[in-house]
């Protein structure tokens, strides 16, 4: 019982981030570039195994941030920053929400969606070499890639409408899940940050306007965002497979970020058919367990009980106690206990120091120690 995971990411060491800087600088060639990364990830595998975690990742070391790495493997993407594709409408939104826009670039469709390459196959069967314990592989959620991609003026040539990129964009990401399953990952979990925003649709609101969307009221989107998880996952079978119903991971003031409960999405939250829901609460932001009394999810919960974004370290009693708690809802052989969201989103904004990520995950492991021997 209360198996424990990682929700992907973590810090890069300084090391890694100076390599990077030196090769975009022409002072480091790829070849070395390659053997940082790759030591990057063995040491991540090698942290996480000594805090005792029983699920894996490779750290997304090699990736620029849980969205961007689409455009940095695939050629129908490109990265833009968002600066250049600013209006008025959408620089009102930002400033609403104190968003530094000069430090977003997203990955934008330029072309037909095709999968030329892998996106994170090859990141797992690297792992895999170098840990016994299972590995899981965080991927990018079709609903979060689309609302940051499909740009009416960069991408209209292609597909002329959002939903026109639908079956290309869903059909992409099923053949990584499948490529995944040969790989041997233990679960496919898919990023979708996209709902999440659903709470207060302020960010949702920016990004329909940074990106040309013409819908008659945003509400619309909950059917889109289950429709095209639904479609990724269509005809998977084998593998494990989840959702993480991101609350937003920016190192900025949680006053900017979306407050709610899950309340706020629950009709499209259950109407997912994957293996289980990976969500945040130990963010104060994330509301009470309420919803899913009323409405039960019968499926796996990935319990979020570590706060990634407060650099204080949970003790394993305050973490057995948030378990204790969603225990009243969600059923204890269900549970499996994760941090909210990943130390590190995106390689220039860790939310915490490595030091502090791995003692977090450390004390999650105690904590489920406890609980087993409790509930045992």
């Amino acid at each position: 019982m209360f198996p424990t995971s990682v929700v992907g990411s973590l810090p890069r060491p300084e090391w890694l981030t100076d390599g990077i800087s030196k090769f975009e600088k022409g002072e480091l060639g790829r070849e070395e570039l390659e053997r940082y990364y790759d030591e990057a990830v063995v040491l991540a595998i090698k942290q996480q195994e000594m805090t005792g975690v029983d699920q894996v990742s490779d750290g997304e070391q090699r990736r620029f941030s849980f969205l961007a790495f689409v455009a940095e493997r695939i050629p129908s993407f490109r990265m833009i920053p968002t600066a250049d594709l600013m209006n008025e409408e959408a620089a009102r939104y930002a400033q609403q929400m104190n968003l530094h826009v000069g430090i977003i670039s997203n990955p934008v469709i330029v072309g037909p969606i095709r999968r030329t390459a892998p996106l994170v196959a090859e990141e797992v069967k690297f792992a895999r070499r170098y840990t016994q314990k299972p590995v899981m592989a965080p991927i990018i959620g079709p609903f979060t890639l689309l609302i940051n991609s499909w740009n009416s003026e960069r991408s209209g040539r292609y597909y002329k409408t959002p939903e026109d990129a639908f079956k290309d964009l869903t059909a992409a990401l099923r053949e990584e899940i499948f490529a995944l399953k040969e790989t041997g990952a233990s679960f496919v979990q898919l990023d979708e940050p996209a709902i999440g925003n659903f709470v207060d649709f302020r960010y949702t609101k920016w990004l329909l306007a940074l990106n040309g969307w013409k819908i008659k009221d945003v509400k619309e989107l909950h059917r889109v965002s289950a429709e095209l998880i639904n479609m990724t996952v269509k005809g998977v079978s084998g593998i494990k497979l989840g959702v993480h119903v991101c609350r937003g991971n920016w190192k900025a003031d949680e006053a900017h970020l979306s407050h709610g409960g899950y309340e706020n999405m629950i009709d499209e939250i259950l109407d997912l058919k994957v293996d289980r829901l990976v969500l945040e609460y130990a963010t104060k932001r994330a509301g009470s367990y309420a919803v899913f009394k009323e409405r039960p999810w019968h499926g796996e919960i990935g319990l979020g009980v570590i706060d990634v974004k407060n650099p204080k370290v949970e003790t394993p009693a305050e973490v057995v106690r948030r378990v204790e708690e969603a225990s009243k809802v969600f059923a204890p052989d269900k549970i499996v206990m994760n941090p909210d969201c990943g130390f590190a989103s995106g390689r220039p904004w860790p939310v915490v120091t490595r030091q502090i990520a791995y003692a977090k995950l450390s004390a999650q492991t105690e904590a489920a120690r406890i609980l087993r021997s409790k509930y045992a």
